[in-house]
């Protein structure tokens, strides 16, 4: 699979369109956070686009550092603690809030520790084959930072409720699996755009939510009503 700024920017606009989309499905205010993710995602695309074209062309150079920055903050810094927070405001079973309370910190204590990294290291982004290649200075917690990473975005979802909350977590795994196979060297990059392209099914995760307000439904599992007790 080969990757450009054209690609970057077409998945932006495709991603803008299903925010927009997922925000349309939002009843409840605290939901916006969960269904802005795509429209995250779009920003997060718009500028490796921008990254793309400061390395092929010198009119865009000037916007190297500020795209880069920013593909990096969101990959870096904003994603390990907006995951956890946003199934978290979209669960209703207690049990399963608990636990994703327990990845928010997790997940949160990760962005702290890679936001001193972005600060305080240097970090690169070149053209390598079809792919842009992410160098960030050596960070002695890289290890610790690294597992909880992986439990704030691949393994919270998990405990989400919802179907189709279900199946995004699991698409989001076999594209990390995916990644680490076959795209290795450029994990910070391809990664990033796989789980922008699958968030487009942020959408049906709010339209689910939507249609189980109306309808009336229990947000959380059966066994946890009294008469079930």
């Amino acid at each position: 699979m080969c990757f450009s700024a054209s690609a970057s920017f077409i998945a932006g606009g495709t991603l803008t369109i299903a925010g927009i989309a997922s925000v349309s499905q939002v009843r409840k205010p605290i939901h916006v956070v969960f269904a802005c993710i795509p429209l995250f995602f779009a920003i997060q695309q718009f500028c490796e686009g921008f990254v793309w074209l400061s390395l092929i062309d010198a009119d865009f150079s000037r916007w190297h550092e500020p795209a880069k920055y920013v593909f990096l903050l969101f990959a870096q810094v904003i994603w390990p603690f907006w995951v956890p927070l946003s199934f978290l405001v979209i669960e209703r079973n207690p049990r399963r809030q608990k636990i994703l309370r327990y990845f928010l910190f997790a997940g949160s204590a990760c962005s702290i520790m890679l936001a001193y990294r972005l600060l305080f290291f240097s970090a690169s982004a070149q053209i390598d084959g079809c792919h842009i290649s992410y160098q960030m200075g050596a960070f002695y917690a890289i290890q610790i930072t690294g597992i909880l990473y992986i439990a704030a975005i691949v393994i919270s979802p998990f405990f989400s409720s919802w179907k189709n909350a279900l199946i995004l977590a699991a698409v989001n795994l076999v594209s990390l699996i995916t990644t680490e196979l076959f795209y290795e060297a450029w994990l910070v990059s391809v990664w990033c755009f796989f789980a922008a392209v699958q968030s487009v099914w942020v959408f049906l995760v709010m339209r689910e939510i939507r249609k189980a307000s109306f309808l009336g439904q229990r947000t959380f599992p059966q066994e946890n009503t009294p008469q079930n007790k």
